[in-house]
């Protein structure tokens, strides 16, 4: 009896526990590879990027069988797919819809507009965040969030993060900026993708923004979200910050965002205004 009861306790723990492995290729309607795209299961922690062809690979317990797995990718219509359906119908070619754009409001910057740095411009030798990203399954991404306080028209012209123990020459990010909702990124307002790939070095890194006309007059989070090269991928840098404030980042493609007070990065924008 107690054999009979032992494996069936294994079985049971072999099925709870066991993974299943998605892999695919994300493509516009117009068969263009996309990539960078964010794919993951929404506020869980699971997610993934697609490469520079549009392939991606995802592995996910198979008690998440029944949710939603989802691709984001901007300027084309989100899409959620039942992860069921993807294994029983071995779907393996995703296609996004491109989205309409929505001509938006015009912000008048004066003539007479002067440069001013909002954010965190000075940094601790005490102060050190961890940039490794929650990919030792998945090719993840980590994304880094700077609240802006804007309160009349300005044009952003750059944002700058400080790093240090720098390992890699080059490294690909994404500049993203967002609404805000209980005091956290909330959505996306840009149209289209801002990916850099750029050298990075220890002290002050800059992503000019100049080319893209991102003009608000509201209080946005504007995000550094460094995009990983392979899967299990060492620390290449780290961030610096200053002590008090909050930090905000979160370490999976659609993933939760983490607030941490006592602390803050090291990042800010410039704007004309």
């Amino acid at each position: 009896m107690k054999k009979v009861f032992l494996a069936i306790f294994l079985l049971f723990i072999n099925f709870t526990f066991s993974q299943i492995r998605i892999n695919g290729n994300v493509k516009s309607e117009a068969n263009i590879p996309l990539e960078y795209v964010n794919i993951g299961i929404k506020n869980k922690n699971i997610g993934t990027i697609s490469d520079e062809k549009g392939n991606f690979s995802i592995t996910i317990d198979n008690t998440r069988i029944n949710e939603l797995l989802t691709f984001s990718y901007l300027g084309f219509e989100e899409k959620n797919l039942k992860i069921e359906e993807l294994i029983k119908l071995k779907i393996q070619e995703i296609i996004l819809k491109e989205k309409t754009t929505v001509l938006e409001e015009v912000l008048i910057i004066s003539t007479k507009a002067t440069e001013l740095k909002i954010g965190t411009k000075s940094y601790s030798s005490m102060v050190a965040g961890y940039v490794r990203a929650n990919n030792d399954k998945n090719n993840d991404i980590r994304e880094f969030a700077k609240k802006i306080k804007l309160k009349k028209p300005s044009i952003l012209l750059d944002v700058n993060i400080n790093l240090f123990n720098v390992k890699t020459d080059t490294a690909s990010f994404r500049v993203n900026i967002y609404n805000i909702k209980n005091d956290l990124p909330n959505e996306k307002i840009i149209t289209e993708n801002i990916i850099v790939k750029k050298k990075v070095e220890n002290g002050w890194n800059k992503f000019d923004l100049q080319n893209f006309n991102l003009k608000y007059n509201v209080p946005i989070f504007i995000t550094i979200e460094y995009l990983p090269k392979k899967l299990d991928e060492e620390e290449l840098f780290r961030y610096s910050g200053q002590l008090f404030g909050e930090s905000i980042t979160r370490s999976s493609s659609l993933g939760i965002w983490n607030s941490k007070s006592g602390l803050t990065m090291a990042m800010y924008v410039t704007v004309k205004q």
